[in-house]
């Protein structure tokens, strides 16, 4: 017998056939998350606007609805991704919104439109994405749980909008979902995916269950909802884990475990357009993020939009910082990558140049990310039982406020946390040198200028982590 490339394969345990088979998943799960949503915008409306910036950085921990959404769900998300994939995509309630809307308005027969070009290349997720960033720099969103409530329900929305609108399936998924591109960019590089156990097996499949369209609007073992071939999947296809194709499958043929290096699911070819735009944006605002934990450090990388602020007194500094590392810090550092990868030997034009630069320094921005995303963790974690206690956080507040309670330091210090994640970031450079080889050899000079260019940017930042200085 042909030996399964799926190893170490979740579906083929006993003890977790009966959830994923149960027709209730993964849609009971998704319900949940839905309520989950619900009662933290409901915990959040009306809280923080008029507070001082110094009430702000420390009720954004102590409000159950900012600590769940910007100081565990958001990394714990960077997180699972690089870990097991798109797993969040599993039990995302937007998912599951959005089918509701796409269901009602196949159900009525109203006419829809479909997907643009720009829509379907994915280029609105990375201007939400932007979008997003510029209202966490520019009103502080993240800090004011009124604004963090707002942006969920608009979410809900929009899932349901898009639905009752586009007619392509999952039609949030694919084009307006602002942490679309992440999880696309980072889930390739973990080896934990969805994957045929023998691919012979499906070759010679005479029904082809996964694909037929009499199942694509079961209520559950429906073909793939998001019309991909889940016998033949390429890297970053948009697989959100629902397992309907495992469920389908007479063979019971579909594993999600460790796959096999040669399989064209753990490709690491080049990035898509879109995707390599995510990762030049992120290469900023990670930087900012893994700076920003070291004040003196952090001091300098804000020189320049000190500077510029102080040319427009009246407008906002959010919105200059937001310029500085969403904008013009990245477009000095892939000019400094580019004009590497042209003295490497690049000769095939700017395009190739910037894709093959992003597709090299994407897993180091990934695991950087990361690194910011363990510190949020482990600086926001231990206010978590206060919150739960309090959830909106004004009494913990001013009792903070009046010192009859200590704030909770930090579950890990910094100085461990840079040399963990200063060894995971050589090591994943290591790892992306020889995932270059997998574009073409015309491209890997600029493949290994991105690589090695990202490494320098964050192993020097995590040093600091690692070494404190100053």
């Amino acid at each position: 017998m042909k030996p399964s490339q799926v190893k170490l394969d979740l579906l083929a345990w006993r003890s977790l056939r009966w959830l994923w088979r149960s027709p209730a998943f993964p849609v009971a799960l998704q319900v949940l998350a839905i309520v989950a949503v619900l009662l933290l915008v409901a915990n959040g409306l009306g809280l923080g606007p008029g507070m001082s910036a110094e009430e702000l950085m420390t009720f954004r921990k102590t409000n159950l609805t900012t600590l769940v959404v910007w100081g565990l769900w958001w990394p714990g998300m960077i997180a699972v991704v690089l870990a097991f994939g798109r797993t969040w995509c599993t039990v995302c309630p937007m998912e599951f919104v959005n089918r509701i809307g796409d269901a009602a308005a196949r159900n009525a027969g109203w006419p829809r439109a479909r997907l643009g070009k720009l829509l379907r290349a994915g280029w609105m997720i990375v201007v939400l994405y932007l979008v997003l960033q510029l209202l966490v720099a520019g009103v502080s969103m993240h800090r004011v749980p009124h604004y963090t409530a707002i942006l969920l329900l608009v979410l809900l929305g929009g899932a349901l909008a898009t639905g009752l609108v586009f007619r392509e399936p999952r039609s949030f998924c694919h084009a307006f979902c602002p942490a679309g591109a992440l999880l696309s960019v980072y889930g390739r590089y973990t080896p934990v995916q969805l994957e045929a156990r023998d691919p012979a097996v499906c070759e010679r499949c005479p029904t082809k269950d996964c694909i037929r369209n009499e199942n694509r609007h079961r209520f559950d073992k429906r073909s793939c909802p998001s019309l991909l071939r889940p016998f033949h999947r390429d890297a970053s296809d948009g697989c959100v884990l629902c397992l309907q194709c495992a469920k389908v499958c007479p063979y019971d043929n579909m594993g999600v475990g460790i796959v096999s290096a040669d399989a064209p699911v753990r490709n690491k070819a080049l990035l898509k357009p879109y995707e390599a735009a995510f990762v030049m944006v992120a290469l900023g605002f990670v930087a900012h993020e893994v700076i920003g934990e070291v004040k003196w450090l952090d001091s300098m990388f804000h020189f320049v939009p000190e500077r510029l602020a102080a040319l427009a007194p009246a407008v906002s500094f959010g919105w200059f910082e937001a310029l500085w590392f969403l904008v013009l810090f990245p477009l000095a550092v892939w000019a400094a990558i580019a004009a590497v990868g042209h003295l490497a030997g690049h000769r095939s034009g700017l395009r190739s140049l910037v894709l093959a630069a992003a597709t090299g320094a994407a897993p180091v921005v990934a695991v950087a990310h990361l690194a910011k995303a363990a510190a949020k963790i482990a600086s926001w974690g231990g206010f978590l039982p206060l919150s739960l206690r309090d959830p909106q956080g004004l009494h913990t507040l001013e009792r903070l406020g009046d010192g009859s309670l200590t704030a909770p330091v930090a579950m890990v210090g910094l100085t461990m946390l840079g040399w963990v994640m200063l060894a995971a970031t050589l090591v994943i450079a290591w790892k992306a040198w020889r995932w270059t080889r997998q574009v073409p050899v015309e491209l890997w000079a600029a493949a290994r200028s991105g690589m090695v260019s990202a490494a320098v940017v964050f192993t020097s930042a995590l040093a600091v982590w690692a070494l404190p200085i100053g």
